[in-house]
């Protein structure tokens, strides 16, 4: 008995050193692994979507934030293989029902199974407002919408590739959903073609429900462009009358627009020849380009489906040509011949001059001038190139050519300033 009271004894008063000789191994044992895998906190690269989780039969009526940043801390090893479908961010609404305010939910982050000695430390943003709502969905017609009337004498038919699409979203918002769109664009269109065109929701009065889901989200549409059988479509000539005067050309005629529909006399409208002109437009006396309005010459019988005025521009530009003059005197330019002698060689020279041929059977060779320009040259001989004029209006130094255009140019002072020489004074002999 004493020797148990003993050994009760000893280990009493050694257990103390044994939990401290634990507790030293565990430490050493941390520190050691510490320093080959440390602990540490980081941001991850990129956004983790954001699972809003609510009860069947609701559905989230406003658009909250559908991303979050992830901070996590962790051992070094187990970060650096983290990616981002490991973690998952919640914002859980169950057992919610909906009202008018929206629920203020702080997001919860989560590190899925396999991850071992990371954890997930902060979610930005911490929070969001959710908005619930009872789910509702409906069955609507799609209706076809065109941007444009149909063109004056065409019929435009529609056919969407399917008839109906499913709308989904907040009950109060599919309820005020009256129709589903699919809006065509007929401009400039003939025949048939077919173009895949967004759908859209909208209320009474017209204006786009955007927070409702439509399935599909697009509809392929046939549409069927054809000219009435009563209607015919005649192209719109411009009728020009009179000769320009000499010296003048043509060079191209718009106009605009350049097609009408008519009807009426079958007989008549036959006998156009799919083109109807319009009154006449006088080009006598005309040299510049000019733009005049007129109306058709539409025969009896023949109705206009639109009034119609036409604009037609014609373009009218004078005939280019080209005109020699020879032995023009180079004058000089620059310098004050009162105090300087100045020769030019050569001192006449032959020009072309070109523009428009009726201008330049009025040109003569005072109007002309050639020079040399000599602005801040001095005493010498120098190269210089000429420069021309023309006193007429229509022309400028850019309508000449001077096919040999550097001249020689001598300047000489008229009175050279004199220069002091030394004469030595003799010295009486010795």
């Amino acid at each position: 008995m004493q020797q148990r009271r003993s050994a009760l004894r000893f280990a009493l008063d050694n257990i103390g050193w044994l939990i401290s000789s634990l507790l030293l191994a565990f430490v050493v044992w941390y520190a050691a692994l510490a320093a080959r895998d440390p602990i540490e906190q980081r941001r991850l690269n990129g956004q983790v979507p954001i699972e809003i989780r609510y009860d069947e039969g609701l559905i989230v009526a406003n658009r909250p934030p559908t991303t979050a940043q992830v901070t996590v801390r962790g051992l070094q090893t187990t970060l650096e293989v983290l990616e981002l479908r490991n973690v998952k961010v919640v914002a859980d609404l169950t057992n919610l029902t909906p009202r008018p305010e929206p629920y203020t939910i702080e997001l919860s982050g989560l590190l899925s199974a396999e991850v071992r000695g990371a954890a997930v430390v902060s979610v930005q943003p911490s929070r969001i407002s959710v908005q619930l709502a009872r789910r509702a969905e409906q069955l609507k017609d799609i209706s076809i919408r065109f941007d444009q009337e149909a063109p004056i004498g065409y019929t435009v038919t529609a056919v969407p590739a399917q008839t109906e699409v499913l709308i989904v979203g907040a009950a109060e918002r599919v309820a005020q959903v009256t129709a589903v769109q699919a809006r065509v664009n007929v401009q400039n269109q003939r025949g048939i073609f077919t173009v895949t065109v967004p759908l859209s929701a909208v209320d009474e009065d017209g204006r786009t429900i955007t927070d409702v889901t439509l399935t599909p989200t697009e509809v392929a549409v046939t549409v069927d462009v054809q000219q009435r059988s009563d209607v015919t479509e005649l192209a719109i000539e411009p009728r020009l009358i009179g000769d320009l005067p000499s010296g003048y050309l043509r060079v191209n005629q718009t106009w605009s627009p350049r097609r009408v529909f008519v009807r009426g006399n079958r007989r008549v409208i036959e006998a156009l020849n799919g083109v109807i002109f319009t009154e006449p437009i006088d080009l006598s006396n005309r040299t510049e380009t000019f733009t005049q309005t007129v109306r058709l010459s539409v025969p009896t019988g023949v109705v206009l489906l639109e009034a119609r005025d036409i604009a037609v521009t014609v373009e009218i530009e004078a005939v280019q040509g080209s005109r020699e003059f020879t032995n023009i005197p180079v004058q000089v330019q620059g310098i004050d011949p009162a105090d300087f002698t100045i020769t030019v060689q050569p001192e006449r020279v032959n020009i072309i001059v070109r523009g428009a041929q009726v201008a330049l059977e009025a040109l003569g060779a005072d109007d002309v001038r050639v020079f040399a320009p000599l602005n801040g040259l001095g005493v010498g001989v120098h190269q210089v190139a000429l420069q021309a004029a023309i006193a007429r209006e229509g022309f400028s130094g850019e309508n000449v050519v001077i096919p040999n255009n550097v001249v020689e140019v001598t300047i000489t002072a008229r009175n050279p300033t004199p220069t002091a020489t030394f004469t030595p004074t003799a010295r009486p002999a010795p």
